[in-house]
């Protein structure tokens, strides 16, 4: 009983269109290495002469709606070493798959780097493109999202 409230919990979770982002540390399971996302090409963008970078990760396949995410790793503004930032759908669910190969970059002076980056968003029934935005502020070392 108490399992299939869980289930049932979980489909009704991934069955709401449009959720948030979520952007948190990368000491989690899925800011592993070995779900790196290969070749290189594929997996792996650099931007603002190789200070950030980004990189795509799949956990294989599991949980198999949403199994994909981006890391976001910068130069710390105070700190000697990097900031590492995982971005995720809502709940800490993945995308349905993400083309880190496709991702198109600009910068604005006032808000830092943007990256629009097509994502597949599982609604419930069925996968929906939509593009992700991440903003890179350099100066400050914040790492926000929007999606549409």
């Amino acid at each position: 009983m108490i399992r299939s409230f869980a289930l049932a919990s979980v489909f009704a979770l991934a069955g709401q269109a449009a959720l948030a982002d979520v952007t948190r540390d990368c000491d989690t399971f899925e800011a592993n290495a070995r779900n790196l996302v290969l070749p290189p090409e594929i997996g792996i963008r650099t931007f603002a002469q190789g200070a950030i970078r980004m990189f795509y990760l799949d956990t294989g396949g599991e949980p198999a709606c949403c199994s994909s995410h981006l890391m976001v790793v910068l130069p710390s503004p105070e700190d000697p070493g990097d900031i590492c930032t995982l971005i995720s759908n809502e709940r800490n669910f993945g995308y349905g798959g993400l083309d880190l190969a496709g991702a198109v970059a600009s910068y604005d002076a006032a808000t830092g780097l943007s990256v629009d980056v097509p994502v597949r968003v599982f609604d419930g029934a069925d996968f929906v493109d939509e593009t992700l935005t991440v903003t890179i502020n350099q100066q400050s070392g914040v790492v926000a999202t929007s999606q549409r």
